[in-house]
């Protein structure tokens, strides 16, 4: 028989691991950690998702407003409240398009929708429709627009002022 003592010179008897009593008590302290970050986590995550949503949605319309300067043409840009789709809109419909009937081999166009649990407002519960002149602008009579889209008590605003100049708070 070995003389654990001997074997591990500095060492009682009885020290050679942890006791079950610790290893609870250090899962415990994880588990009322843990619980005590996870609302906070899921807040960060919804908070994150909206924030998220309302920059996709205005990355969309700057490409909006940009083929309309490239193409030196107007070119809309459509949020429709029955579909939830948002993109593109080549027609008068209302409705995001795919493909622009003035050039159908361009391609490249796709319509977005917004991730569960961010919804968007509806002016009036009227689809929303941003037209982009030449010059990237808001034709003359229009108004400033302000999409806002909310997720769990919290709200994003996407604004879009005459000029077309677009941003996120």
């Amino acid at each position: 028989m070995v003389n654990k003592s001997r074997a591990n010179p500095g060492k009682h008897a009885g020290e050679e691991g942890t006791s079950l009593v610790e290893i609870a008590v250090v899962v415990m302290i994880m588990a009322v950690a843990g619980a005590i970050a996870l609302p906070s986590v899921a807040n960060s995550i919804r908070s994150y998702n909206l924030r998220s949503a309302a920059d996709h949605l205005a990355e969309r319309i700057s490409a909006v407003r940009a083929l309309a300067m490239a193409q030196n043409r107007t070119v809309a840009f459509a949020f429709n409240n029955s579909s939830g789709r948002y993109g593109f809109d080549f027609g008068v419909d209302n409705i995001p398009d795919t493909t622009d009937p003035d050039d159908p081999e361009a391609g490249g166009y796709y319509w977005g929708t917004l991730p569960d649990g961010v919804t968007a407002i509806f002016p009036d519960g009227n689809p929303i429709r941003i037209n982009f002149n030449s010059r990237g602008e808001l034709p003359i009579g229009a108004v400033a627009q302000n999409i806002v889209l909310q997720s769990s008590g919290k709200s994003a605003t996407v604004n879009i002022n005459l000029r077309g100049r677009i941003s996120v708070q």
